[in-house]
């Protein structure tokens, strides 16, 4: 490995003011001032804090006051930021100005705290000795971590990386190869899952983060995953990268992540370092081979809100390297989709509501039939009532009422409908039997998500396809790209009730039915909505008014939007003619910025 000193490396200011203009330059008066924060208030205290980190870094003082000061200012930086994850989390992807200044001063408070805790480790360095390697210790995990927040956001935001991140992470790892103090613990009140973190175990967490395929995933599971990292992170080993079991490879002098080992030439592998996560992958699989009542929390924690899907994800995502199925081919031309099961649903069904698709065709176009049989010539009972008025007669050929059908009124609310479903076109960036790659030029819908529902239609009049969005990423420089996988060439839409057998069924709800295809031996299946159904409901599926039960058998596929299952029929059953049907949701560089706007708008 590479012995150089590598601590020039880490971008830090020269420090030149001799005071605080917010209070004095001790931990006591510092405590004081934090005190004194308006917490109620987060868009000031995030102002004072940004101000203060600034003074702070260019404040000429000793390393051991400097770090107490850090100490006392971290757990703020790191309340503010997580207050302020609402303003730019669970938006659309392309952020309006305001929440991209929200997610870019969150970026810069903490790489801001990164610099405090790396100027301590650039003046330590020079002369370290072992009465003050726990001092060092502290500061490069403490500088470690808070890179790694600025890390979990990016990748929250399907955004790049902001530039020169990886390389500082890869240097202070380095730094604490070289002096010994990559496994030292140290106490970490803001660690998820133990009372102290490592080094090693911080950048650990940063690494699988850095190959944990993020832009597959959804805002919500990459935050479980990064609080779950810190402790899974043991169950990984940094070896050589020549060593067998290395599937990944860190390249220390370069601004990137873990690569595939089968990237690099093997004339390279001896001065890399190899990532082994076979035992983390292991204990995953091990975890989902078992039923629920047999996981022991003691021998794989697993935390609450980290799913099976996930888990399954991160199989994959650290498992052996997979091949591309298809080749990728250059795109022209563009494609035209529609997002989410409702919209997908009312596409397929040639534009028809949910309500026409569920009730049998004869029955919406009958219409409410009257005689004008003319009533005998017997007695009138009610002739003596005080308001009969004999006199009066009704003749039926004066007045007619006309009823319209409920296909007269389905052609009425279809443009209403459609304004509510819109379709968007989008240019092809490339594509390959399996898939495309869509750029998109404008704003992007705020339910476009990772394992979103698709309809697409590759020529107007065209029939629609189903598909799902595998990918998004931001790139440097502005737009935003999606990679989408073809589930199905063609689909048909149903209803689908969850049958309960000791109390009432659930509404209808859509869904898709997807057809055997034979010649890849793909047994039929239905695509449903996330919740309620699950593997071995019993349900009933109407397609036109005609409803058939079945029962889910193996679920194929599950995203945060639907599921696949395969299904198999149970009896056949008719609802009678007429009867109803139904029962009773870019950041860009953390570099300077102007925020002064942000403040009281917070």
């Amino acid at each position: 490995m590479d012995k150089q000193s590598p601590h020039l490396h880490l971008r830090v200011p020269v420090p030149e003011k001799q005071g605080l203009s917010f209070c004095e330059a001790n931990p006591r008066e510092l405590k004081r001032w934090i005190a004194g924060l308006p917490k109620a208030n987060i868009g000031e205290t995030a102002r004072q804090l940004y101000q203060s980190l600034v003074e702070l870094n260019q404040l000429i003082t000793p390393t051991d006051n400097r770090l107490q000061m850090l100490e006392l200012i971290r757990p703020e930086v790191y309340y503010v930021c997580r207050h302020l994850e609402r303003h730019f989390l669970n938006q659309s992807i392309v952020l309006d100005e305001r929440p991209r200044k929200v997610a870019n001063l969150c970026q810069a408070l903490q790489n801001h705290l990164a610099i405090g805790y790396k100027l301590i480790i650039t003046q330590e360095v020079p002369r370290f000795s072992k009465d003050r390697s726990q001092l060092l210790a502290v500061a490069l995990q403490r500088a470690s971590h808070s890179l790694y927040g600025p890390l979990v956001r990016a990748s929250q935001l399907y955004c790049p990386v902001p530039e020169g991140l990886w390389l500082e992470l890869h240097q202070l790892h380095r730094i604490a190869r070289k002096h010994g103090l990559e496994h030292a613990q140290v106490s970490d009140p803001l660690a998820h899952s133990s009372k102290s973190l490592s080094q090693e175990q911080t950048y650990l967490a940063a690494l699988l983060l850095g190959c944990a395929r993020c832009n597959q995933l959804r805002q919500s599971s990459i935050a479980r995953l990064a609080e779950a990292l810190e402790g899974w992170s043991s169950r990984v080993e940094l070896q050589g990268a020549e060593q067998p079991h290395s599937l990944f490879v860190i390249a220390s002098r370069q601004d990137g992540p873990p690569r595939y080992k089968s990237l690099f030439s093997d004339n390279e592998l001896p001065n890399l370092l190899g990532l082994d996560p076979h035992g983390l992958v292991d204990s995953i699989k091990e975890y989902l081979l078992l039923p629920a009542e047999s996981r022991d929390p003691q021998k794989f924690p697993v935390p609450e809100g980290i799913s099976l899907d996930l888990l399954q994800h991160l199989s994959s995502a650290w498992g052996d390297i997979s091949e591309r199925t298809f080749q990728r081919n250059p795109g022209k031309g563009s494609l035209t989709l529609c997002i989410g099961m409702t919209a997908v649903h009312f596409f397929l069904a040639g534009r028809k509501s949910f309500a026409d698709v569920l009730q049998r065709p004869e029955a919406a176009h009958s219409s409410a039939k009257f005689n004008s049989k003319r009533i005998g010539d017997g007695p009138d009972i009610w002739s003596g009532a005080f308001d009969a008025k004999r006199e009066s007669h009704w003749d039926s050929t004066m007045e007619e009422i006309e009823y319209k059908s409920s296909s007269h009124k389905s052609a009425d609310l279809v443009v209403g409908v459609e304004e509510s479903h819109p379709t968007f076109e989008l240019p092809i960036i490339n594509h390959s039997p399996g898939g495309y790659c869509l750029s998109w030029p404008r704003e992007v819908p705020g339910q476009m998500q990772a394992g979103e529902l698709l309809g697409i239609q590759d020529a107007p009049g065209h029939n629609w396809s189903v598909a799902v969005v595998r990918w998004i990423r931001q790139v440097r420089g502005g737009g935003t790209q999606m990679g989408i996988e073809l589930i199905a060439p063609q689909a048909q839409p149903c209803g689908l009730q969850l049958l309960r057998k000791n109390e009432q069924s659930s509404h209808y709800l859509r869904a898709l039915l997807l057809p055997a295809i034979s010649a890849i031996s793909r047994p039929a299946s239905l695509i449903t909505p996330r919740l309620p159904f699950q593997e071995s409901n019993k349900v009933s599926v109407n397609l036109n008014g005609q409803e058939l039960r079945a029962i889910l058998s193996r679920r194929q596929t599950s995203t945060g939007s639907f599921s696949q299952f395969e299904y198999r029929k149970l009896e056949q059953q008719s609802a009678p003619a007429g009867s109803p049907v139904t029962a009773q949701e870019r950041p860009g560089k953390s570099g300077e910025e102007d925020f002064d706007s942000l403040w009281k708008s917070l």
